[in-house]
């Protein structure tokens, strides 16, 4: 992979330090056979010196070109917010229930079945093959339209739809965003306490990284396709996703630009290799990420070229079904739910997505019953159909014995058990087989529902609460590590600063062209110790200008402290007199 960027971001920081460091005495490297290791009991001695070059306001404009050449890791981790994905699939299931008559039968099967779903109203729905049929035969014998039985059930109007885009959404939000993988756990840095770096994600959201921004949203099928629903479970059920293709989102134009302005000590911290004894450099970056960024100022992070109107020209969701046609339940038990073979359904299948919709309509439905009698002025109206829902949503249709009918009218049961068969049927309409109903939506110019300037506030509100997803961007500015100390010296901030010793943390391991750490982080006892057998550490994590992730400890001539290596080799250190202001003396000897 290119290392262009690399160059490209070093060269004007370096211009800086050359002029902010015009008085530091001049060093000279002497290149010689590299050393050995350490033997037991063998004793080597090195100097360390600490040189702070504070940067202060400079500012990188890294280009779409720039940004593109980074590590490929760097772009798929950088975080950059989670975006609402409410109103993308509000919008989505809009432009479908929207879509005219005419167009709508232009539809593949499945895709007009889900139209007509969410079409579907009382006056316009097809009882034929469900078991409320029967309420066509007492429409025909006493001449009550079924349409005012099911409106007066769901407490709508005859033509309003019976599921609303509102319900639709947050069904599908719920069973099938919400229920993948990587719309629960978004990718960010790795560190001590999160080796994996996985962080959750926001309600209702789904996570957009600097990758999505850069590459178009190209990789949205793959993050949103097939995953395993519980990567810690190999027999639990593969999540098939919800995102088949999208085409022509364009976020970052060709003239995009990300200027970040940073105050830090540009300056690696210098640190021993315990293998060898040899003197390192670790990048000093990651350590000064909380304070790197002066975010009072509204300048520290810029965003330019990005889409006016961030619209999916093509975006294709897939709801999938089960093989099977499932009934619903007629038991009370458990309660407010029933014993349906739906509710054993993964949440993302279609006939689980409906049911738990369907719940979500009772909860608006007040408990009622209402009688129905045949046209006309008599002294005894027959009560020919009585239609009761309870606060439960539990529903029992019962029609007068005298009104003949060749099928009995459902047994009762939850109103969602009725409407999952009704919507089960129509979803086969047309000869579509069981398992064939699959449906992926195509939908075109759907609008993601967030304005270029929310865009923009949210990743900068965001990176300002927490910069260490930019910790990898910025450590490409300041690319300076060399070799892989165990440990490093630092002064605080002051006049009259003390020393330090700081054990390297999982941040500070170096990272190759592809952003791969070269070593794994091994220590199984890190921090310093007072005693050889590692018992009485000394060390701890207390604040030091904002570094709150490395164990240090505060050393004097005369002190002695012991510590183990990545390979669990034991070395004792000796410090001993300062050389000057800014150096340390240290004789390391190895134990064991």
């Amino acid at each position: 992979m290119s290392t262009a960027p690399r160059t490209l971001l070093i060269a004007p920081l370096l211009a800086a330090l050359a002029a902010g460091a015009g008085c530091v005495d001049e060093v000279s490297l002497n290149e010689g056979p590299a050393p050995e290791a350490m033997k037991v009991d063998e004793t080597r001695h090195v100097e360390l010196r600490f040189l702070r070059v504070d940067v202060k306001s400079f500012s990188q404009t890294l280009t779409l070109e720039d940004i593109r050449n980074f590590p490929r890791q760097i772009l798929d981790d950088t975080w950059l917010l989670d975006l609402n994905a409410e109103p993308l699939v509000f919008n989505a299931l809009t432009i479908l229930q929207q879509t005219p008559t005419e167009e709508a039968y232009m539809l593949p099967g499945p895709a007009h079945n889900m139209w007509k779903l969410l079409t579907m109203t009382p006056d316009n729905i097809v009882l034929d093959g469900t078991s409320l049929a029967p309420l066509l035969g007492v429409g025909k014998a006493v001449a009550i339209p079924p349409s005012l039985i099911l409106a007066d059930m769901i407490g709508i109007e005859a033509n309003a739809p019976a599921i609303t885009t509102e319900l639709a959404a947050r069904a599908v939000l719920d069973n099938v965003i919400a229920t993948h993988p990587n719309a629960q756990l978004r990718r960010g840095l790795k560190t001590a306490d999160n080796p994996e770096g996985l962080y959750p994600v926001t309600k209702d959201s789904i996570p957009v990284y600097l990758a999505d921004v850069v590459d178009d949203f190209k990789s949205l099928p793959i993050t949103f396709g097939p995953a395993a629903a519980d990567p810690n479970d190999p027999n639990a059920p593969r999540h098939p996703g919800f995102i088949s293709s999208t085409s022509g989102l364009k976020a970052a134009l060709d003239d995009f630009a990300m200027t970040v302005t940073v105050n830090l000590n540009a300056s690696p911290y210098k640190g021993v290799d315990l293998t060898d004894s040899t003197v390192g450099s670790v990048n000093s970056t990651a350590s000064q990420i909380n304070e790197a960024f002066d975010t009072t100022n509204p300048n520290w992070l810029t965003l330019e070229g990005l889409a006016t109107d961030l619209v999916i020209p093509e975006l294709t969701m897939a709801i999938y079904e089960n093989p099977a046609f499932l009934p619903g339940g007629t038991s009370k038990e458990p309660a407010m739910q029933g014993d349906s073979p739906v509710w054993q359904l993964p949440p993302w299948e279609f006939e689980r997505l409906i049911m738990e919709l369907a719940r979500s309509k009772a909860g608006e439905i007040p408990g009622h019953c209402t009688i129905y009698s045949p046209q006309g002025e008599v002294p005894d109206p027959l009560q020919a159909v009585n239609v009761c829902i309870d606060d439960t949503a539990w529903t029992e249709i019962t029609v007068d014995e005298s009104v003949i009918l060749e099928t009995p009218p459902p047994p009762p049961s939850y109103f969602w058990d009725i409407l999952i068969e009704v919507a089960q049927v129509r979803l086969h309409d047309g000869g579509l087989a069981e398992g064939n109903a699959n449906v992926e939506l195509t939908l075109r110019d759907v609008p993601v529902g967030v304005t270029t300037a929310d865009l923009v506030a949210a990743i900068k509100g965001n990176l300002a609460a927490d910069p260490a997803p930019l910790t990898d961007i910025a450590e490409i500015i300041n690319d300076n590590a060399e070799g892989d100390p165990d440990f490093y010296y630092y002064q605080p901030k002051g006049d009259h600063p003390d020393d330090y010793l700081y054990f390297v943390a999982p941040v500070d391991i170096r990272t190759d062209a592809y952003n791969n750490a070269v070593r794994p982080y091994a220590y199984t006892a890190p921090g310093f110790f007072a005693d050889a057998a590692l018992t009485q550490k000394v060390s701890d994590l207390h604040d030091i200008d904002g570094d709150v992730v490395h164990e240090k400890v505060k050393i004097e001539p005369g002190d002695t402290l012991y510590i183990k290596d990545d390979e669990g080799r034991k070395f004792q250190i000796d410090v001993g007199d300062k050389p000057s202001g800014h150096w340390i003396a240290l004789d390391i000897t190895r134990l064991e």
